[in-house]
Formats: structure tokens, sequence, C-alpha cells
């Protein structure tokens, strides 16, 4: 077991090592902009795979509280509220905020059964969407809020996109290892368990609803970093980057990366963040090609990219056992 693990985890460091390698060549700033947002989400989209994937809990709050996050940023950072805060500072209290928004949220929505709650979160993300765009005294209405400054780590001004895809990388790794923690300690078993059987995880000790609730705030504190880094990027954010249409394209690309693999969901996000661009000038048929592809993976591939690598390497490691066998 252990040298499976330790195979795994070398696989994924070379992979990042390679990935990091190939943007370091790419010359077009453009490109790097849309591999950034695609690690962006892909922030988000861990907070899905650990109350879906995890729990069982669908979800679509993840845009709601990466809009907490960049906002709360924005009005620390612009000077709109007459002071500005040392921008590390902010990044803290912006993850902060989301997660405090996201307990309090959670204490309410997961006292509802399962397809109410996940309409709740959705109900949720309207009135947020709402709020960004019409209440400019906190929000800046349509107008947005510009003028954001940008991330010093170290007293050093994070500037140009390749710089910031390190900040994202870093970000995503980060935010990887704790949700493989999460797996691997008595929460993530716990929700596991409560997927599975919520009678029997209930006669197991587990407290449904608080399990849910942390899990529901580890979501958030994502999202809310997600949007905080967003907004020190940008240096202007806007309603129009909050809306149901990103929600339902974070859950996309979870299941297409696989919702319980945590390299596939990075992957995923990649795949769906740059569908658009590959097909330019067909943004009417979009959602339509998402529609078809959520069809064709429950049928087909229901576990996404990384269950069906996940399958393929259980099979072959069964292969190679059973022809040691019969040589032996």
């Amino acid at each position: 077991m252990k040298q499976k693990f330790g195979i795994s985890r070398v696989l994924a460091i070379l992979a990042v090592a390679l990935f990091a390698a190939g943007v370091s060549l790419i010359q077009s700033n453009y490109t790097v902009l849309v591999i950034n947002t695609s690690l962006m989400y892909a922030i988000v989209a861990y907070g899905l795979s650990v109350m879906l994937g995890m729990g069982g809990q669908l979800v679509f709050s993840g845009t709601a509280f990466m809009g907490i996050g960049a906002y709360i940023t924005a009005n620390l950072c612009s000077g709109r509220l007459g002071f500005s805060t040392a921008t590390p500072v902010a990044l803290l209290i912006s993850v902060a905020g989301a997660g405090l928004v996201a307990f309090l949220t959670g204490m309410l929505f997961l006292r509802l059964k399962s397809s109410f709650c996940t309409f709740a979160t959705l109900g949720f993300v309207q009135v947020l969407y709402s709020l960004f765009q019409n209440h400019e005294p906190a929000f800046g209405g349509t107008k947005g809020i510009p003028n954001i400054s940008t991330l010093k780590l170290f007293g050093h001004p994070v500037t140009g996109y390749k710089q910031w895809f390190y900040v994202f990388l870093f970000a995503v790794v980060l935010v990887a290892l704790v949700v493989e923690g999460i797996r691997r300690s008595r929460l993530g078993r716990s929700l596991a368990s409560i997927r599975d059987n919520e009678i029997a995880a209930q006669v197991m000790g587990v407290n449904i609803y608080w399990t849910r609730v942390i899990a529901f705030v580890v979501a958030g504190l994502f999202a809310g970093l997600a949007g905080s880094l967003l907004a020190f990027q940008n240096g202007f954010i806007s309603a129009d980057l909050f809306t149901f249409k990103k929600s339902s394209t974070l859950v996309i690309m979870s299941m297409l990366g696989g919702i319980n693999s945590t390299l596939g969901i990075a992957v995923g996000a990649l795949i769906v963040t740059f569908l658009p661009e590959v097909m330019r000038g067909l943004d009417n048929y979009l959602m339509f090609l998402y529609g078809f592809v959520v069809i064709f993976m429950m049928i087909f591939m229901p576990m996404g990219i990384g269950g069906l690598v996940s399958d393929y390497a259980r099979k072959l490691r069964r292969r190679r056992r059973l022809g040691g066998g019969k040589n032996a």
C-alpha cells in the first residue's frame, strides 16, 4: 500500500512539474490567462469534491462564495472605502469572510433534505448575483470595482500572468493536498459514510448535520481563496463573474475530471475552461455540448476521467497479479 501511494505521489509531482515547465514556454499572455482561470476554477471545484464527492451533497454555491471573497478583497484594496489594507492581510480576511458566510448559510441550508438543499444553494447564488449587480455602495453595481491593488508576497508585487500562474499553481497544489488530507481523515471517512448510507453513519455515531456543515465551510474557504486571487490578478471585478452559469460549469468540470479524483478535477477544469476558446464562433452550442457531455458521462463514465484512469490501472494490476500467479 505504501509503495502504491509513493508511486502515485511521484507521478503527481512529475505531472505538476511538466505542466509548470510547459506553461513557462508559452509566449501568449492570453493563453496563460486562460490557464490561470482554469486553476482558479479548480480551487473552487475542490470544494465541490469535498461536498459532493465525499459527502454526496450537490451544491451550487461555489461562485457565490467566490464572489464574497472577491468583493471583500476589492473593498479592502481599492481605496473606495477611504483606506487600503495590506494585500496579504486582505487575502486572509477575504478567505475568513467567505468561510464565515459559509458557516452561517450552511447551518440553514444543510438542515434541508438533499434535493431541497441543492435548490437552496441555487437560489443563494441568484440572490448574491442580484446584490452584486445592483447594490452599488458595497459591490459597485453594474460598474463593478476597479483599481484593485495587486497582491504583494514578501514585499514583492505579483505582476504579469506568468507570475500569477505560479501563484495559482501553488494555491491549487496546497488545496489539493488539503483535500487529500481530508479524504484520509476522520472527517473524510465520516463524509463517505454519510454519502453511502446516512442511517448506518448515524448508528456509528456520525453527526450528519455538523459533518456536512464543516464540509460546506471548507468548500466556502476554497471558493473565497479563488475569488480573492481573481480580484488581485484582474484588478477589477463585476457581477458577471459570479453567475449561476459559472456554478453549473464548475459542476461539469468536477464531473468530467472525476468528482473523487484530486488530479482529475484540475484536468477537468483545464478542459472545460479551454473549450470555449476551441469552439469560438459556436458559443450558442456550448451549453448543448455541456449537456451532451453530462449525459454521456452519466452513462459511460460516471466517475469521470479520473475514475476511468483508476479503473484501468486497477485492471492492469489485476492482470499482472494473475499473470504472475500463472507463471509461478
